[in-house]
């Protein structure tokens, strides 16, 4: 890289520090009520999330909003329908349209921390631009991510997850688990299992490696799979990815 470029990099760097620093923020901290087993949904398009458990029968939405102007943190709505069974969490963001022409090239997110029932179920979690990281949710999840990483940490329930720039990094339960679908793009899978299950594994570009005594097969062209019973057997673990590798171990 020539010294024209590094300065122009060093430029750019130095001037998205400084919007990033001069960002406004606001915060968001509301609880409702919810049953036990019920649904959460979560959709987003700029911004992480984490998802944490706890034993109340009630859904803590906490968020930090941050956006480049006063209008586009305005603009910037956070929609909760609720309805005792069921928790749905919205992020409208403002349209270009109607924003002053200086203030279209700006920017905004918001940054969720959900506090939920240890069973509940974490249905319709979509993500565009953010990684999630869920600890401890039983009742099962499924989530859709873009742009970002995957981790889940004692899962239990149905699971699946899926992301197309990203990694997934899951560690199940020893508890409940039942069918576990993961599909990656652009990333690597790395699962622990807390039981026994049955396991087919597949990768076009990447390896497959495993501490679970697995015979792992290669392509004749290009990809490698893996398939069998892990511990006597239990749920299907059903694991792909087109670029990245995979590996899968126990506890």
């Amino acid at each position: 890289m020539t010294k024209r470029l590094m300065s122009l990099a060093a430029v750019v760097l130095l001037a998205a520090g400084a919007a990033a620093a001069d960002d406004l923020t606001e915060t968001f901290d509301r609880t409702y009520p919810i049953d036990p087993g019920g649904r959460v949904g979560l959709e987003n398009i700029n911004g992480d999330a984490t998802i944490e458990v706890w034993d109340r029968p009630e859904v803590r939405v906490a968020a930090v909003k941050r956006a480049s102007s006063a209008d586009r943190l305005a603009s910037l709505v956070i929609e909760v329908e609720s309805t005792g069974s069921s928790v749905f969490i919205d992020t409208r963001y403002p349209s270009s349209r109607d924003l002053a022409p200086a203030d279209r090239h700006g920017h905004s997110e918001v940054e969720y921390t959900l506090t939920v029932p240890r069973t509940a179920v974490l249905d319709d979690i979509n993500l565009v631009n953010g990684d999630l990281l869920v600890e401890g949710v039983e009742g099962g999840i499924d989530a859709d991510l873009v742009n970002g990483d995957l981790t889940v940490r004692g899962a239990g329930g149905e699971i699946e997850l899926e992301t197309v720039n990203g990694s997934i990094e899951i560690d199940l339960g020893v508890g409940a688990v039942e069918d576990v679908d993961l599909s990656s793009v652009n990333g690597e899978i790395d699962v622990v299992l807390g039981s026994g299950a049955e396991i087919r594994a597949e990768t076009v570009n990447g390896r497959i490696r495993n501490d679970v005594g697995l015979e792992v097969r290669k392509g004749k062209y290009v990809g490698a799979s893996m398939s069998g019973a892990v511990g006597g057997g239990g749920p299907a673990v059903e694991i792909e990815t087109v670029n990245g590798g995979i590996w899968v171990g126990v506890r």
